[in-house]
């Protein structure tokens, strides 16, 4: 009897433990930036800032003209271009504190993967609005977000690239049924959407190295997928979809946003229809031209599909 009572407590200490094991697994949110006790620490609003990355783009002087529009339109926005010497500058004095990101990000040479990292690295940690070189303003910032969701607390834009609605799936080039655009991006400094992003990134692009045999340094992928679904717009949408997912207490998906013709706030995202980041294509609801709805257009000058194996 003595032995039986001794198991007894220890079994139910076990029991105990391995319940709050489990509990601790099950109940894991994938942004721990969000829970209440982030929230007590409101984020501030969106930074007047622009930021754009130019790795010595060989079309520049020629991109000017689309460049300058940011300027006309937001005279009230620092403005600032990223060259490779500054860009190492901002992400070691902000990323000091985070060895492995740090390390990645000076380790990569990979002009696509890395000016892809970029623009989130800069966002998580100072916030602001991220265009691609080949973008024009179109409505100026301020006005992104309409009057009537202005009290509404958002945080962060983001809009559709595209959608396959009816079609049976994505057309060419697009592998997700809802996706969102990486060319124009805007948060508040530390959005958890974004901190899990470069978070997300940073795994990421050891896998692939490790896929590859190679270390970060030498890294060149040789698929254009590889590029989307680890720094591209394949991967910003998964993290889209889940932060979404995770504010609403719903599962969001794909078909929560098909057909959308309207803006939505999703928690403290504005979800912008395809025609806000955009507009000029002419297909997948995408408008053939400028609507009231278009605050920018994407030149699509960026050729680093080019050469790949599923360009």
């Amino acid at each position: 009897m003595f032995l039986v009572n001794r198991r007894r407590p220890l079994a139910a200490a076990f029991f105990i433990i391995a319940s709050f094991v489990l509990y601790s697994h099950l109940s894991y949110h994938p942004f721990p930036l969000a829970t209440p006790a982030r929230q007590q620490e409101p984020l501030l609003p969106i930074p007047t800032q622009i930021w754009q990355i130019n790795f010595d783009h060989p079309q520049y002087n020629e991109l000017r003209p689309a460049i300058e529009s940011w300027d006309h339109l937001n005279p009230q926005h620092s403005h600032t271009i990223l060259t490779e010497a500054t860009a190492r500058d901002i992400v070691q004095k902000h990323y000091a504190d985070d060895p492995k990101t740090l390390k990645t990000y000076l380790d990569l040479h990979s002009i696509i993967l890395k000016s892809d990292y970029l623009r989130y690295l800069v966002l998580a940690a100072v916030g602001g609005v991220y265009s691609d070189l080949d973008t024009d303003a179109v409505k100026p910032i301020d006005k992104w977000i309409p009057a009537e969701l202005a009290d509404r607390g958002i945080r962060a834009i983001v809009g559709l690239e595209s959608d396959k609605m009816d079609r049976p799936k994505p057309l060419p080039g697009l592998y997700m049924p809802v996706q969102f655009a990486q060319w124009t991006l805007a948060c508040s400094a530390r959005h958890p959407m974004m901190v899990g992003m470069v978070e997300a990134v940073t795994r990421g692009l050891h896998r692939l190295a490790s896929s590859h045999g190679v270390p970060v340094h030498e890294l060149e992928p040789v698929e254009a997928l590889e590029v989307l679904t680890t720094t591209g717009p394949v991967r910003w949408s998964r993290m889209v979809f889940d932060y979404l997912s995770e504010v609403s207490g719903t599962e969001v998906t794909w078909k929560n946003l098909t057909r959308m013709r309207k803006s939505r706030v999703i928690g403290d995202v504005l979800v912008l229809p395809i025609a806000g980041f955009a507009s000029g294509r002419g297909i997948m609801g995408s408008p053939s031209g400028v609507t009231e709805d278009t605050l920018m257009l994407h030149g699509f000058q960026g050729k680093w599909k080019v050469g790949f194996k599923n360009d």
